[in-house]
């Protein structure tokens, strides 16, 4: 079952991304251009994009890996390989957080400047926050099943928490990486 849902999660994402894509090739609109951000917040923008993308592509597939095998467990390499990239996405999360929360607000003014991709910035704006969302139990719940707090039924009822929001925040920063990209895209080619 859980196989299953992690299967239709992610091609529940696919799917968004390939409608969305041939939308844009139906539609393709000129955007005015975005204002440059200039210097080293540029670098350093573009440095924890990267990082986030990339830690979370690694902590996904170290982490779903598993549930393609006949057992469904993760344990051994898998489990270290795991365990050893998770800390490198919790910061890199927490830096993009940092670097995109003002950009993803809610205020009415973010999509009034681009016209032709006004939805696709209220989707980045959405998935940033369902990954933000989910990003909160995924890494508290297996955090609080480290520690001797909680009795043995109570963090097996942690991991799985974590097991079941886990989809939902790859799936969400997936979503959301695509739509910052396309929208950037967008921005920078004209």
């Amino acid at each position: 079952m859980y196989r299953t849902a992690v299967v239709t999660v992610f091609l529940a994402a696919l799917a968004i991304m390939a409608i969305d894509f041939a939308i844009r090739i139906v539609r393709r609109r000129k955007v005015e251009p975005a204002p440059e951000n200039q210097g080293a917040i540029r670098y350093l923008r573009i440095l924890v994009n990267v990082a986030g993308l990339i830690t979370l592509l690694a902590v996904a597939y170290t982490g779903f890996t598993a549930v393609f095998d006949d057992n469904q467990v993760m344990t051994g390499d898998r489990l270290i390989w795991h365990v050893t990239c998770a800390p490198a996405f919790a910061l890199a999360a927490v830096a993009v957080t940092i670097f995109w929360a003002h950009r993803n607000r809610f205020d009415g003014t973010g999509a009034s400047h681009l016209s032709g991709s006004g939805w696709g910035v209220a989707l980045r704006k959405f998935f940033f926050w369902c990954a933000v969302a989910a990003a909160i139990p995924t890494l508290l719940s297996i955090l609080a099943a480290m520690f001797p707090i909680f009795g043995t039924d109570d963090q097996q009822e942690l991991v799985r928490i974590h097991r079941y929001c886990a989809p939902l925040l790859a799936s969400a920063g997936l979503l959301f990486a695509y739509f910052a990209l396309v929208t950037w895209r967008e921005r920078s080619s004209d």
